[in-house]
């Protein structure tokens, strides 16, 4: 039925003039690479992205092992206790170990990305299309003199090569508006918090020794002024022990939470995305060379 609409279709001069315009713009946009600067911005720009994160979780890890190395000294009131915050990191430097791996590979996808769209939109690919596309043309305004295995093998060929020459483009362009639409937000928060989490574990790590080794000297007046009570704090040696371990769990489950949302972040853009328009494309490329157009 609708190899009958087409051949139909093309015996008429007006449908045939729709139908050239329709060619010969697909054509300009294929020569002017009218959507590929669109598409190479796009994919540059996840690309950073990847690669930004990437570095902020080799940091991150940097941080974490150096931080496991050491041992943090609380010395109140002179009396010395050791605490070591390896074990508590270890999770969290386990999964970031894992998440700079996903990372590598989301960076990956996208460089991929970026060669499939040079190459499609190269100007050899380009003039392969326009001249199939000019063949079309010619096919359609001389119906009658040629067989419809030639015409149907053309029109094939023809959709093949218009789809292969705008896919990267396209599925570049609508990732990018997924990813402004709904990803970007938690994406800034997420990067934004994993950084205040690396400067977080080094202050605590580092910070608390010098502040728990001050010595307390109070004053009748600076005891009269309400500070007794912090004076009595800082010789609790258990309070501070709970107060660092408490730090570092809380850095821990924020590290883990913001890890996980980038994750999700990017396999949503690098993988399960393109792997649906990979399918789409398929798919239009079944139906097409299954298809009878005359």
């Amino acid at each position: 039925m609708a190899s009958a609409i087409l051949t139909e279709f093309t015996k008429s001069t007006k449908p045939r003039i729709l139908v050239s315009i329709l060619l010969v713009s697909i054509s300009l946009f294929s020569i002017f690479q009218v959507f590929d600067a669109y598409g190479e911005k796009h994919t540059m720009a996840g690309f950073n992205r990847s690669l930004a994160s990437f570095a902020i979780a080799k940091g991150l890890n940097s941080a974490i092992s150096i931080v496991q190395e050491t041992e943090v000294a609380l010395e109140p009131g002179g009396i010395g206790i050791i605490l070591s915050p390896g074990q508590i990191l270890d999770p969290a430097n386990d999964l970031v170990e894992r998440f700079s791996n996903v990372m590598l590979i989301c960076t990956t996808s996208f460089g991929i990305q970026a060669i499939l769209l040079k190459i499609f939109s190269s100007y050899t690919f380009s003039a392969i299309v326009s001249l199939s596309l000019l063949g079309t043309l010619i096919l359609i305004w001389n119906n009658d003199k040629y067989p419809d295995y030639v015409k149907n093998f053309l029109y094939r060929l023809v959709v093949f090569l218009v789809i292969l020459r705008f896919c990267i483009p396209a599925m570049t362009i609508i990732n990018n508006s997924l990813y402004t639409g709904f990803l970007e937000t938690k994406y800034i928060e997420s990067t934004q918090q994993l950084q205040d989490s690396d400067k977080a574990i080094a202050d605590i790590t580092s910070k608390s020794s010098d502040e728990e080794q001050d010595t307390v000297e109070l004053s009748w007046y600076e005891m009269i002024g309400g500070k007794i009570n912090k004076a009595m704090d800082s010789l609790d040696i258990k309070k501070q022990i709970e107060t660092q371990v408490d730090k570092l769990k809380a850095e821990v489950e924020r590290i883990t939470n913001n890890i996980i949302d980038l994750i999700i972040v990017f396999i949503i853009q690098t993988i399960l995305f393109p792997l649906l328009f990979l399918w789409l494309i398929l798919k239009m490329l079944k139906i097409n060379y299954s298809f009878k157009y005359v």
